[in-house]
């Protein structure tokens, strides 16, 4: 019985000196910048220093660890379990196999098969209204250009505006090449019906249908004047290159 309460008293009296100590590093601590805190601590160790400053494993072995065995009040009942563990739901452990699935299951749509094969038509008809988005865009940077005094910002605005033009001129093209298509199938189709013997166009008769379609087009929208001296100046340009080589 001696000897017990000797190493009680030994072991109490460990505690208190190793808490005096605790408090007076804090002490010091608290007299030191922050950063020569953390100098001490790359020095010492972030596992050191944290044994110093908040315990380390020494007094935490010296607390007597507290066990609350839970036991069945007869045993024909069942265990009681403690709230701090939250009992799983049914189906849980599925749901997180489901989802690890989804979120390691990755594909790109353009490579896989199970997302159809790609029609240009339907895609060009699904995002038609990027044309709209983009004459909003050429619209918007016309008014930075005329407040950008920086040459070097002003060429990269025309630039832009230039590309955003060209890819809706590249759309319209596209869409007037189709509608020329369908009404040449349907030409095709009616004279089939008709028992009469149908003609089918060569790539030159539809250039021509194309630049004629597009003449209207420029003729109707007011554009055909600026088109024509574009067209004059660009081959006004090619000209003098040729001369100049030769």
């Amino acid at each position: 019985m001696a000897s017990s309460s000797e190493s009680s008293a030994e072991s109490e009296h460990e505690i208190a000196s190793d808490n005096e100590t605790q408090a007076a590093i804090r002490e010091d601590l608290k007299s030191m910048s922050f950063e020569e805190i953390m100098q001490l601590k790359e020095q010492l160790g972030a596992k050191v220093y944290k044994e110093a400053v908040l315990g380390g494993k020494a007094s935490q072995s010296r607390q007597p660890k507290e066990r609350n065995e839970l036991k069945r009040l007869n045993k024909n009942r069942p265990r009681e379990l403690s709230a701090k563990r939250q009992v799983p739901f049914l189906g849980a452990e599925l749901r997180v196999e489901r989802k690890k699935q989804k979120e390691a299951e990755l594909r790109d749509p353009r490579f896989d098969e199970r997302a159809g094969d790609y029609n240009v038509e339907t895609f060009k008809k699904n995002y038609k209204f990027i044309s709209k988005i983009r004459d909003k865009e050429v619209g918007k940077l016309k008014k930075e250009l005329t407040e950008v005094q920086n040459g070097e910002e002003k060429q990269k605005i025309r630039h832009t505006m230039q590309r955003l033009i060209n890819k809706n001129v590249e759309d319209k093209k596209w869409h007037l090449k189709q509608h020329l298509l369908k009404k040449e199938r349907a030409e095709i189709q009616k004279a089939h019906n008709e028992g009469r013997q149908p003609h089918y166009a060569t790539k030159k008769e539809r250039r021509a249908k194309e630049l004629v379609a597009q003449f209207e087009h420029l003729k109707n929208t007011g554009k055909l004047n600026k088109h024509l001296e574009k067209r004059r100046k660009k081959n006004a340009a090619k000209d003098r290159n040729r001369i100049s080589i030769e």
